[in-house]
């Protein structure tokens, strides 16, 4: 018997010494790992935010968010700054403009776009013979991502993401919420535009 329990004690030591590798759910793909740790300098600017029905501030909040991601899974220099109020796409076209604020900034990679939250289709609830239609439980997020050269002020890549949906369970929608859900789901997204520029 004291055999046999000795030998269940060194085989659970054992077993809590042993190197153990966990893979994090949110691992990003490889390409985008490569891709991150070669930035070493970038300014998220801001972006053209179109919130729909949602009281959400698009701009503040998808600054905020690629700004803490970058500062968490790279070793890049994040440039803290208000982000810009930009009123339309030709923006992203004028040079001097870009230029004259990466230079304020002292950023050499400059992150910008737009960015929009709007009603996904509605969602199709089956309960037995009943169908229901529920036309305001979900998000749709669109995004476009610019990069732009901070010496030059000209656009290096302009990349569209995938359209991503999310529904709210029970079918009741926070904007608010589901935008952060899909920010979440879209990281490889926003990350792999940006750093595709990154030789």
């Amino acid at each position: 018997m004291r055999t046999a329990l000795v030998g269940l004690v060194v085989v659970m030591v054992a077993a809590d010494c042993a190197p153990q590798v966990h893979r994090s759910r949110n691992s990003l793909p490889a390409d985008v790992q490569i891709g991150i740790s070669r930035v070493d300098d970038v300014w998220v600017a801001g972006f053209v935010a179109q919130p729909g029905k949602d009281n959400v501030d698009l701009n503040a909040e998808t600054v905020r968010l690629l700004r803490q991601d970058l500062r968490r899974l790279s070793r890049a220099r994040v440039v803290e700054a208000e982000p810009l109020n930009l009123a339309d796409q030709a923006v992203f076209d004028d040079a001097a403009y870009w230029r004259r604020h990466a230079e304020d900034r002292g950023a050499r990679l400059v992150v910008t776009g737009v960015v929009k939250l709007l009603l996904a289709p509605a969602q199709v609830v089956q309960r037995g013979r009943r169908t229901t239609y529920l036309g305001q439980s979900g998000r749709a997020l669109d995004a476009t991502v610019v990069v732009i050269d901070g010496q030059s002020g000209a656009v290096v890549a302009r990349r569209s993401l995938p359209r991503r949906m999310r529904y709210a369970e029970g079918g009741v929608a926070s904007g608010l919420s589901l935008y952060f859900e899909l920010m979440d789901q879209s990281r490889p997204d926003w990350l792999r535009a940006i750093t595709t520029t990154m030789n």
